[in-house]
């Protein structure tokens, strides 16, 4: 699915395309995981998306203009995920306890709010853009060197 990123003619770095296809790879080996609601999987799938917003935010490499957008669908991830990370699951047996249930109607709060988010539309096309960068990365455009650095006047 994301070989592509290695066939690609205008290649970031091996080490840039490198780390972005494994994180990339990440977020998406996370997704059932948390659907299922591991806690884990929900940080792992969320820092994942938080090192896939840092790489491409050098633009040394990645041209922002192209990724700014999938930038802050990223941030939206993580934010979505976040909360799950964050909430302790409550295995209290005895749910007379009030300060298990209010634990635990958190966690539940917190996991419909991720499975909310990886249901939505914005989410899968999210996941098609990633595919889509991936296959064919918006690299910035090496410059060149101004037409006059070449030629010092030797007055």
């Amino acid at each position: 699915m994301l070989k592509a990123l290695e066939k690609t003619h205008h290649q970031a770095g091996p080490v840039e395309s490198s780390f972005l296809f494994d994180q990339v790879a990440a977020l998406l080996r996370y997704d059932p995981s948390v659907r299922s609601g591991e806690q884990d999987a929900s940080a792992a799938m969320s820092a994942a998306a938080g090192r896939v917003w840092s790489v491409l935010g050098d633009r040394r490499v990645f041209d922002r203009t192209a990724v700014d957008g999938l930038r802050a669908e990223l941030t939206w991830l993580s934010e979505s995920l976040a909360p799950l990370s964050r909430c302790t699951p409550v295995h209290d047996p005895d749910r007379s306890n009030t300060r298990g249930t209010a634990l635990g109607s958190a966690y539940e709060a917190a996991y419909d709010r991720a499975l909310a988010a990886l249901e939505t539309d914005r989410y899968f096309r999210l996941v098609a853009d990633l595919q889509r960068l991936c296959s064919a990365p918006p690299v910035t455009q090496t410059r060149r060197s101004h037409l006059y650095g070449r030629h010092l006047y030797r007055g």
